[in-house]
């Protein structure tokens, strides 16, 4: 996990600089991109998505695309608030669920931290990070989608059948998401933070969570046969300051419930650098077997301070939790049988 400066010391920074307040960068044109000693803009450093913007826009906003700079402060002061609420400590004198109810993880939240802020995009407070569809919606085919694990369920196998049953994230094989960065989470972890390195002929893509390596071959061409494997096949090329990726050939496993897919996915980012300490990140997703149209988000990824550092990021501690999982659907149909 990434060691971070204390949550209450990043909101006393950004209340009181106010001139260094993330997205303004990008309306100014004047900036100088650096470029690598290969002639190439210079996308190398660590960077998060530290933003409070959700993937898909909430239903009732309608077709309400941003947020005035007002609304966006009284959003972040409620969740600051919600925030500061839910870190303090627990009534250890509290009583034992319900029986029948739910257990939920609400003392992880001691030692992760909520995002608060709505960093702007080029300038404007975006009410989702997905642009396209204009209703800010993922545009489904199928309700609900057909994704491979869907396809499973409707051919009658239960949930904990077998382990290709259980989501790829949950079984140490993937990313929250297709990509890092792509499916944002509500609280900070390493899945917000990636590393970006750069020569002639690659560019490397290294997600902290699950330490994802991708490397991006400069213009080259995909694989062909191709064939499935978890993160795709990555190749890119420069348009002008803008580093265009094109990743296809995903495993249909790496299917989400915030963002399904299957095998047809495809997915195009662009990288550019708008100051010394942003990058506008633009990526469309194609998916027609699960989607009506290309979906388009957008996002601004800020540069780590300079105390920060990614780590190592294991999984499930070897994943035993699986087997565990397993190991009782396996007691609970064995006890069944012997009950008949």
């Amino acid at each position: 996990m990434v060691r971070r400066i204390l949550f209450s010391s990043l909101i006393t920074i950004f209340i009181a600089n106010p001139v260094i307040a993330v997205g303004q960068a990008q309306v100014e044109s004047s900036y100088q991109v650096p470029l690598t000693e290969y002639g190439h803009p210079d996308l190398q450093g660590l960077w998060t998505d530290q933003t409070r913007t959700p993937l898909q826009r909430p239903v009732a906003l309608g077709m309400k695309r941003t947020y005035t700079p007002e609304e966006a402060a009284q959003l972040e002061q409620a969740a600051l608030i919600g925030a500061t609420a839910a870190q303090q400590p627990l009534d250890p004198n509290r009583p034992a669920p319900a029986v029948g109810g739910t257990i939920t993880q609400v003392a992880d939240v001691n030692f992760a931290r909520f995002i608060t802020r709505y960093i702007p995009v080029k300038g404007e407070h975006l009410t989702s990070l997905i642009v396209e569809p204009e209703d800010g919606r993922l545009p489904f085919k199928d309700n609900p989608p057909l994704d491979i694990f869907t396809k499973r369920a409707n051919a009658g196998f239960e949930q904990f059948d077998g382990p290709e049953i259980r989501p790829a994230n949950e079984r140490c094989l993937g990313n929250p998401g297709q990509l890092p960065l792509i499916d944002p989470l509500s609280i900070d972890g390493p899945w917000r933070n990636m590393q970006i390195v750069q020569n002639e002929d690659y560019v490397l893509i290294f997600g902290e969570y699950h330490v994802v390596a991708r490397i991006v071959r400069l213009n080259k061409q995909h694989h062909e046969p191709s064939f499935p494997k978890f993160y795709g096949d990555s190749v890119g090329q420069w348009e002008g300051n803008t580093l265009v990726v094109h990743t296809k050939s995903f495993k249909p496993d790496q299917s989400t419930s915030r963002i399904p897919s299957s095998g047809a996915l495809e997915i195009v980012e662009q990288y550019t650098r708008v100051s010394e300490s942003e990058i506008f990140f633009e990526y469309q997703i194609t998916d027609p077997e699960i989607y009506t149209q290309t979906i388009t988000a957008q996002m601004t990824l800020v540069s780590m301070p300079v105390n920060e550092r990614l780590y190592e990021s294991a999984c499930h501690e070897g994943n035993y939790s699986l087997s565990g999982i397993l190991a009782g659907a396996r007691r609970q149909e064995a006890d069944a049988r012997l009950s008949q």
